[in-house]
């Protein structure tokens, strides 16, 4: 078979196993490599030590396999998958009784159900190529840079946000990469058109946010048609409704241009974060991100962001809500893969409920695997979701809070103790319950951790 004909047959393989899109590259130096580093070099990566490590690799996927002494790596099968589903009502969104996940999490871990059908791709690759060895197939944990390749691959274009957009979908996608031996045709890139050079240093000090840069022509054939069969199916007693966002105005394309895609001069993203995490377009500083807080971060969150986070207990769409590149397929709307699918425990489950006796999974090690089993929410730890419930509870600030709160003031850990006392803190200035205040002056009684005491304190003095 030859190497065209194998491509679109593996193409068609991965369609059938769940991947939405499907495109090859050759192994090289990722577009945005020399920004990486300086992105490093200026300690974005925060408490993310695994991003500063294998950096040949990132630099050059073809020394992937070397530590395994394989055979050289000769092309990438860059591969998404869509998990976009319908809006939260804003009526639930809006809730501050309730906490707000991150809609990649309202169903199964991700990692989990793409890993076994890279490995099965990669089987079908091996039965029609006769190779032994296996490739090397990384879902969002390996060294590589998955949104350059996924534009090399022509399947995106890198957004204002730093996620990859696809006209006709958006940027609600799941990216994963298999890099085999053989070598096969590459897909055009995403070309750029009317693109004005821009350095990495201008990057990292900011680009001024409302600047044009450029229109992306994006390969139609990393998609094997049908895109869109017959809707999943639904999801009849789901707790909560899905709603569709309104439209926003599209964006006009150049004449001429199939596929196009740009962010023109929008930047609803950066204008709509809460903790002001954008130094500027394509210029994340995660140690100002609620993503990055909620989910990577095993310390206290600064106090000065902790305002900003809402209810937003796991992850945060926000820079993907307001995008208008979201807002444009109509519902229903489903991802393909079944584990994918929202489950409407998951989606905004009541602050206070994870801390009543029949289902106190905030407080228990037990009680939160159960809760969260196979749920990307597992990621963040018991500690870390009390620490960010927490944190919500204090944003609500509501008197009701406060028996809870008062348990996660006792917690084993000083971690959930800390955002503890800071959101009695904030129920003692805004509702003035005298609860609350009981509650600090007796942890500061007995409490050990400077850091703890030094939160009390604050929270007492009402700062």
């Amino acid at each position: 078979m030859d190497a065209e004909a194998l491509r679109e047959r593996i193409r068609r393989r991965a369609w059938e196993l769940g991947f939405d899109a499907c495109g090859f590259v050759a192994p090289d130096l990722p577009p945005h490599a020399r920004f990486f580093l300086r992105w490093l070099e200026a300690g974005r990566a925060g408490e993310m030590a695994y991003l500063t490590r294998f950096q040949a690799q990132r630099l050059d996927p073809s020394r992937l396999a070397q530590a395994q002494g394989g055979p050289p790596l000769g092309t990438g099968i860059v591969l998404a998958v869509d998990y976009g589903q319908a809006a939260l009502p804003p009526e639930v969104l809006s809730d501050p009784s309730r906490g707000i996940v991150a809609s990649y999490a309202w169903g199964e871990d991700y990692h989990e159900l793409i890993r076994p059908l890279l490995h099965q791709l990669d089987g079908f690759i091996r039965e029609h190529t006769g190779r032994t060895v296996r490739g090397k197939a990384l879902v969002d944990t390996g060294p590589v840079l998955e949104r350059d390749w996924a534009q090399e691959a022509g399947i995106g274009f890198l957004g204002k946000n730093c996620c990859t957009i696809r006209p006709g979908w958006g940027s609600w996608l799941f990216l994963a990469t298999l890099w085999i031996p053989e070598v096969l045709p590459p897909d055009p890139p995403a070309r750029g058109m009317e693109v004005p050079p821009v350095s990495p240093e201008a990057v990292m000090a900011g680009l001024p946010w409302e600047g044009h840069y450029g229109w992306w022509r994006l390969s139609p054939a990393v998609v094997p048609p049908p895109l869109h069969a017959t809707p999943g199916p639904g999801r009849p007693g789901t707790a909560i409704p899905l709603s569709p966002s309104p439209p926003l105005p599209d964006i006009s394309a150049p004449a001429g241009s199939a596929r196009p895609g740009s962010c023109g001069s929008c930047a609803r993203c950066l204008e709509g974060c809460p903790t002001a995490a954008f130094v500027g377009p394509y210029h994340l500083d995660p140690l100002r991100c609620i993503s990055y807080w909620t989910i990577e971060a095993r310390t206290a969150i600064p106090r000065e962001l902790r305002p900003g986070f809402g209810n937003r207990i796991f992850g945060c769409d926000i820079c993907q809500e307001v995008c208008p590149w979201n807002r444009r397929r109509g519902l229903p709307r489903e991802p393909r893969l079944p584990g994918l699918r929202a489950r409407a425990e998951w989606m905004a489950p009541p602050l206070l409920e994870g801390f009543r006796g029949e289902s106190p999974y905030w407080l228990v090690e037990a009680a939160f695997r159960e809760r969260w089993r196979r749920s990307p929410v597992r990621r963040a730890g018991r500690s870390g979701m009390l620490r960010n419930v927490c944190v919500a509870l204090g944003n609500w600030g509501h008197p009701s809070a406060v028996p809870a709160l008062v348990q996660a003031l006792a917690d084993p850990d000083p971690l959930p103790r800390r955002h503890a006392a800071w959101a009695l803190g904030r129920v003692l200035v805004r509702a003035g319950d005298p609860r609350a205040r009981a509650a600090l002056e007796a942890r500061l009684a007995v409490e050990a951790d400077e850091g703890v005491r030094e939160e009390v304190c604050a929270a007492l003095g009402g700062g």
